[in-house]
């Protein structure tokens, strides 16, 4: 169990589905600076993990970061060399459903050189392309 999962999950097993479509809650909210996802695609919860912990070494002390997304999707793995049938198998890990255009991070308290330099780490953390946008942006 990690850190970023439900607390009381009581719904089913969800099947996977396909991402499509574009994002409209595409406006930073919280802070100065965040990142967008330009791809569509399911984050685990290990990858926001990583992201966060970056994030909180890179803040300077009057620095703040906000999550936008949560991992609320279950993912279910089957074990190796098991017969078919029996239903389906326990949670593997936990991801959260990202399409194109959903604001992902933000943060405040950075000059604009360092989110450039965030905003490449978060894209080599999670392995998609993401853009840097500010908050007077409008996208």
């Amino acid at each position: 169990m990690s850190l970023l999962s439900p607390a009381n999950p009581k719904w089913r097993k969800s099947h996977t589905s396909k991402l499509s479509g574009i994002a409209t809650d595409n406006l930073v909210s919280f802070g100065e600076y965040g990142v967008i996802a330009l791809e569509p695609t399911f984050l685990t919860d290990r990858q926001i993990e990583t992201v966060r912990v970056m994030l909180s070494r890179k803040m300077p002390k009057g620095g703040k970061y906000w999550i936008r997304v949560f991992p609320d999707r279950p993912y279910t793995k089957r074990p190796l060399e098991t017969r078919m049938g029996k239903g389906k198998s326990d949670v593997e890990h936990w991801e959260a459903a990202a399409v194109r255009g959903k604001i992902l991070f933000e943060w405040i308290g950075v000059d604009e050189e360092t989110s450039k330099h965030i905003a490449k780490e978060i894209s080599a953390k999670i392995g998609i392309k993401v853009k840097l946008v500010k908050r007077t942006e409008i996208i």
